[in-house]
């Protein structure tokens, strides 16, 4: 009888020592496959918030990326954060165009990694269509280019490439000198033909551009904003891989020597007669009557290369004197009409 009970309860011993065995086994194997799966979580999030910060520094123009977003060049955003690290670099997947970029993310979080590769098509807000080097969407305009032998001002519709330089001719992409709304404002600028060049001198264009439509997302993003009354002596705005967004909230007077690349908006009279040399579209618009005078700072070279858009009520006008060329620049525009805090992202495909 002693033996029977010692034997029940040494098998009760080890059935209690198989069952705590069993438990402890599960609880260790619940509490790797519940950290196993943290650690690859939380190296995901760091894999999505790198992306995203990646994007964020690019709307927020931060050199160091856009700088070698260019053809043939790969930008590098290296960080540690949520006790891991992340590695993320952006490149454009086609070399000729701007619109879709690539992103390869790798982070780390102490034994896991992830892996993502995403394609991005980039597609701007609201962008004009600049159908004319000059569009003027002003009815009765009062035109006028005035100065004398080579001290004209010139209009040149025809295609540049983004530093001024006339494209290989015949181009596909030349477009018209100057656009206007109604057959009668045609008579006054044809008065000026000898300084107008394009597929045309002038055209007549139903579709001008209404800056009430888009002027705002511009506007909120601006680089810097001048007040009304301005005289801008001396600045750089911006550059090729940086372009800017500048707002003059009233009338703007540019005196001295300013360079620069982006998108313009001055909501009141511009006057240039300094020596401005601006890759970009340039957009002046009212809603009284506006007065553009673009003098050229008595013989110095000013051009605007890209495209310029006039908008204000009947009667308003539209001068140039002195060296001042404006001319369609296919490329300059594609370039600001990526500006990076005008974008938004379609996603062509992630894969993680």
């Amino acid at each position: 009888m002693g033996k029977m009970a010692l034997f029940l309860v040494m098998a009760l011993s080890l059935a209690v020592g198989i069952v705590t065995v069993t438990v402890n086994r599960s609880k260790n194997q619940l509490v790797e496959n519940v950290t196993g799966f943290q650690k690859y979580t939380t190296a995901r999030n760091i894999a999505h918030s790198g992306v995203n910060m990646l994007l964020s520094r690019m709307d927020s123009h931060d050199p160091s990326i856009l700088d070698s977003l260019v053809p043939g060049k790969r930008a590098w955003m290296i960080t540690n954060f949520m006790s891991g690290r992340c590695s993320v670099s952006i490149q454009l997947a086609n070399p000729s165009a701007l619109d879709t970029v690539d992103i390869i993310c790798n982070s780390f979080f102490m034994d896991t990694s992830k892996y993502m590769k995403l394609r991005l098509r980039r597609k701007p807000v609201p962008f004009p269509v600049v159908g004319e080097a000059i569009g003027l969407r002003v009815p009765n305009v009062k035109f006028k280019i005035s100065g004398t032998g080579g001290g004209k001002g010139f209009i040149d519709g025809r295609n540049h490439d983004e530093f001024g330089v006339l494209t290989p001719q015949p181009d596909t992409s030349n477009l018209p000198g100057v656009g206007v709304l109604y057959p009668a404002d045609t008579t006054e600028v044809l008065t000026y033909k000898d300084n107008i060049d394009g597929t045309k001198d002038v055209c007549i264009d139903s579709s001008l551009f209404d800056p009430a439509l888009f002027v705002d997302e511009y506007i909120n993003a601006a680089n810097i904003t001048y007040n009304d009354g301005a005289t801008i002596s001396n600045a750089t705005w911006g550059t090729k891989t940086n372009p800017w967004i500048i707002y003059c909230k009233g009338d703007v007077h540019i005196s001295g020597t300013v360079t620069g690349w982006g998108i313009l908006v001055v909501n009141g009279n511009l006057r240039v007669s300094g020596s401005i040399d601006f890759h970009g579209l340039a957009i002046a618009y009212k809603e009284t009557i506006i007065d553009v005078l673009e003098t050229g700072g008595g013989g110095k070279i000013s051009n605007i290369i890209g495209g310029m858009l006039v908008a204000g009520p009947a009667g308003s006008s539209f001068e140039m004197r002195g060296s001042q060329n404006t001319v369609y620049s296919k490329k300059a525009l594609e370039i600001v009409r990526y500006i990076s805090k005008l974008q938004w992202y379609n996603i062509l495909y992630w894969y993680e």
